[in-house]
């Protein structure tokens, strides 16, 4: 009798086991997919935001205002090292910078970010010594869950830099659940890292002026050390820009030249730089080079999926071409992972521009010049939605603030007059005397005038005349616009 209960019991605990507790957990499984379908996007957004941080820029406290490269440089390297953890988001540099200064609460800035953790600290500088104080804020309850403060003898900056950065990672490994090991710095010279932080901080303002200066800066620092792979990237991402932001015709394939051979320099010190293969992207598409732009920008994806200047720069491109979803889907991420990027705020204004979305196009640009009230081209961009919207005295307060910015008249009000006049007349307008004025340096706003106006011959005579030029990337951007193909797309020449 005991073997034949044992036997039962047995027969029992295999039959539990391999098709009552299978069904059972098919039963939860299907119950929390259910469940999950419901709710997983709150818990996928949860656990993302708790694995979270900005590195806002660590205070100057030294009495010299030109130590301020030094705190930023602190800043930047810990923002560095910290973007390289794959499970932990780490908010942009533009954006994290762009509260530099100002005295904010850390929960409205880390909403804003869309972080859960915020790192902050101070940098007092005297003589040889150093201090460095770090915190590391968690925002839900304002607890601080680390902080250190570090008195050296500033021998070498890069070890104090990794000291910070580890002990950091160590805390988040051990709150959050992280595992990552820190890169060395790029660079051991100190003055080639001072030069290339600033060229950053040039090159993040934008405008032609700020651009040269980066440049400068970015060649001191691959002279310093030949071997510092983001020096040469930084010079490829300054030279690659000058011929869009300076309309020089001319000098361009010099230009698009010297950004090769930088990119190809920092490509051959780090093959797995998505900037690097960003640069050449960027400079095939100024010259309309299609098969090459594309095949560089998936390498630059490929290796830095997360980086919100190639995902920028990407986008351009595919909205040139009309591929008009899959570029909102592209300025989009690139505006969540950097969303205080006054480049890219514009940018995706003006993408919205170009899809005929003009209510969301001038939100968005409102939105940017509010914490970016100092960019012309956020004011170019807001003087063009105002026009497709029909808003005259708008668009010319618009120029008129970028011109004031520029310190000349890049705009001229003549225009917004002639496409006013236009538009209220119902008529096709004469050729302006201003058509092919060299002194009318945005053909853009040009070509715009003369589609309004009826005069679709002199817009594509316009748009051809740019394409033939050493920047056809100019002549271009705006033909596959809503506007251009409503207007012009019945046009055999237009179509060609």
């Amino acid at each position: 009798m005991i073997f034949i209960v044992m036997a039962v019991a047995l027969i029992y605990l295999a039959y539990d086991k391999f098709f009552l507790s299978r069904h059972h957990e098919a039963v939860i499984v299907e119950s929390i997919t259910q469940t999950g379908n419901e709710n997983g996007a709150a818990t996928a957004a949860t656990s993302e935001t708790e694995k979270s941080i900005a590195v806002l820029p660590f205070v100057n406290m030294s009495s010299d205002p030109e130590q301020a490269y030094f705190s930023d440089g602190i800043s930047e390297e810990l923002l560095n090292s910290l973007a390289r953890i794959e499970s932990l988001k780490v908010a942009a540099r533009t954006s994290s910078f762009s509260f530099k200064g100002q005295n904010k609460p850390v929960g409205e800035i880390a909403q804003v970010l869309g972080v859960e953790h915020i790192l902050e600290g101070s940098v007092r500088k005297s003589g040889s010594q150093i201090r460095i104080t770090a915190q590391l804020i968690r925002v839900s309850d304002g607890f601080h869950m680390w902080s250190q403060t570090y008195d050296r003898e500033l021998v070498n900056i890069f070890i104090i830099q990794d000291e910070i950065t580890e002990a950091i990672v160590d805390e988040l490994r051990i709150k959050l659940d992280v595992q990552t090991k820190i890169a060395s710095s790029a660079t051991s010279d100190s003055d080639a890292y001072q030069e290339y932080l600033q060229g950053r901080y040039y090159w993040n303002l934008r405008e032609t002026e700020n651009i040269y200066t980066a440049v400068a800066h970015f060649e001191r620092a691959t002279q310093l050390d030949p071997g510092y792979a983001d020096a040469w990237i930084g010079l490829g991402e300054a030279w690659v820009l000058l011929p869009v932001w300076e309309f020089d015709d001319e000098n361009t394939p010099e230009k698009l030249e010297n950004a090769r051979l930088a990119a190809n320099r920092a490509l051959e010190l780090n093959p797995a730089s998505g900037r690097a293969y960003a640069v050449l992207a960027y400079a095939h598409s100024l010259r309309l080079e299609w098969r090459e732009t594309f095949k560089h920008y998936e390498l630059a994806v490929k290796y830095e999926p997360e980086n919100a200047t190639v995902l920028h720069w990407y986008s351009g491109a595919l909205g040139v071409l009309g591929e008009f979803d899959r570029a909102e889907e592209m300025i989009e991420k690139a505006r969540k992972l950097d969303p205080r990027s006054r480049v890219i705020g514009s940018s995706y204004a003006d993408e919205l521009l170009r899809l005929g979305k003009y209510d969301a196009a001038i939100d968005m640009i409102d939105n940017t010049l509010a914490f970016a009230p100092d960019y012309q081209f956020g004011w170019q961009v807001k003087g063009f939605i105002h026009i497709v919207r029909n808003e005259f005295a708008e668009a010319r307060a618009a120029f008129s603030r970028k011109s004031e910015l520029a310190g000349t008249q890049m705009v001229k009000s003549e225009v917004v007059d002639y496409i006013e006049q236009a538009i209220e007349s119902g008529e096709p307008a004469p050729v302006p005397a201003w058509f092919g004025d060299p002194d009318f340096v945005d053909q853009y706003l040009v070509s715009l005038a003369l589609v309004y106006a009826g005069q679709y011959e002199a817009a594509l005579d316009l748009i051809e005349l740019k394409s033939k030029s050493n920047i056809p990337h100019l002549g271009v951007f705006y033909l596959n616009s809503k506007l251009y193909r409503e207007r012009m797309g019945h046009l055999p020449r237009y179509q060609r």
